[in-house]
């Protein structure tokens, strides 16, 4: 295969376009932010059309009915020989960006090029500057005519910076039964950072805690139960019990995964405006990353029984120590009510005796010049297990710097992107 390296000005071009798109990719439903993937998309499909319409690219557009605004691709190129490579994962929606409330130097919505190769703008390393990539190594295979050994499955997602939903994303792809030709194959996941590899990744499940409490004066505090402090201390009282149960653990060190188990709220709601009333419904929400070392079923299980078992102490009387008042003077008391809204998503260590990881380290060491860096994180990744499960050799990399996921100012290097390009090069021809 014919040295390929990133053509710049394709890829600028089309992260140009697609960064621009950002305000209709932005994924939060609960603030009225539903993204049209189809438009990130269509940029892809542009560049890549005259080699769609040659055939050496098949293309396929995979959303459900009702759906056709938020498709994920499957861009395929036929090998020379037996087998197939997945590169997937690699999304068109982005998380959020408020310019003013936190704090952006340039506009996150314009790609802003700066000194050195600085590149600018919320999705450049998650995920759209991983997309471009993507797009431009497709482009330069077809351009060539460099077929790879094994057969190449590009698969661009929807969806993936919200929970699962039904006709959408990965699952659905894998539902349509497009990853099958990738059961017991290399799959290498590309939504990460800092080149790694990334040897593993936690599951995350969502859980909401609803306080009720007695709401009245803040100057009659005998007649009132604080759904506000009550929530505080309540939350607190699950996570202390959550990490004594879960420490960190030598598998978690074996991994390298940066931080272990965690549970821990972050989103408040109180229906109240006025400081002298005492708040008398309350509901907190958050999430648990759990190292794959566990089991999610068994946790989300153990963790509903104890707060089940915290609100039946309340009842009888056996107040943790440190909790606010649980009761008025007239014998009303304050309730928890706990339960995970959404079924979650498991986590994954990757094979460290796999042809895939050695692939991927020897291809790094090649164009990087240095030894790879793995480590593991507790962010997450939807269907990467259950790909593990169907015998996939799952590995995990990305380009760009990791401190700027899901942050303001996000940033990484061309740099960063062009040897990116050239650890994918280098992984078709070795495997």
């Amino acid at each position: 295969m014919t040295a390929l390296s990133l053509r710049e000005d394709r890829f600028l071009d089309v992260l140009r376009r697609l960064i621009a798109l950002t305000p209709k990719l932005q994924n939060n439903p609960s603030a009225g932010l539903v993204p049209e993937e189809r438009l990130a998309a269509q940029v892809v499909l542009d560049t890549l059309a005259p080699h769609i319409a040659s055939g050496f690219i098949h293309a396929e557009s995979l959303a459900s009915p009702g759906n056709e605004s938020r498709p994920s691709l499957v861009l395929t190129v036929k090998g020379t020989g037996e087998g197939a490579l997945g590169f997937v994962g690699a999304h068109f929606d982005v998380v959020p960006a408020d310019r003013q409330a936190e704090g952006w130097e340039h506009d996150p919505f314009k790609l802003w090029e700066g000194p050195d190769g600085l590149l600018y703008g919320r999705g450049v390393t998650d995920c759209l500057g991983h997309v471009a990539v993507a797009t431009d190594l497709l482009a330069q295979l077809a351009e060539t005519g460099q077929r790879p050994r094994r057969t190449l499955k590009v698969v661009l997602i929807a969806n993936e910076e919200s929970t699962d939903l039904p006709g959408l994303g990965l699952g659905y792809v894998a539902e349509q039964g497009r990853l099958k030709d990738l059961a017991g194959q290399p799959v290498y996941w590309l939504d990460s950072a800092n080149f790694g590899p990334t040897l593993g990744t936690a599951g995350i499940s969502q859980w909401e805690l609803k306080v009720t409490g007695v709401g009245g004066h803040s100057g009659m505090p005998q007649n009132c139960v604080n759904a506000l402090e009550l929530a505080m201390a309540a939350s607190l009282e699950l996570a202390r019990w959550f990490h004594a149960r879960y420490p960190p653990s030598d598998d978690e060190k074996r991994w390298g995964f940066l931080a272990s188990s965690s549970l821990k709220a972050t989103v408040v709601e109180a229906a109240n405006t006025k400081e002298t009333k005492i708040p008398a419904d309350v509901t907190l929400r958050g999430d648990i990353r759990l190292t794959p070392f566990h089991d999610l079923a068994e946790v989300r299980r153990a963790t509903e029984d104890f707060v089940r078992e915290l609100d039946a102490r309340l009842e009888r009387g056996d107040v943790p120590a440190g909790f606010p008042r649980v009761r008025t003077a007239d014998g009303k008391r304050g309730t928890l009510s706990f339960r995970f809204p959404a079924s979650g998503t498991e986590g994954i260590a990757c094979r460290l005796d796999s042809q895939g990881l050695q692939a991927l380290k020897d291809a790094m060491k090649a164009v990087r010049g240095v030894d790879a860096q793995p480590f593991s994180l507790t962010g997450s990744l939807p269907l990467v297990r259950d790909l593990q499960r169907q015998g996939c050799d799952v590995q995990i990399t990305g380009f760009g710097e990791m401190k700027y996921y899901h942050a303001p100012n996000e940033q990484a290097h061309l740099a960063d992107f062009r040897q990116g390009f050239s650890i994918l090069r280098e992984l078709l021809e070795r495997l």
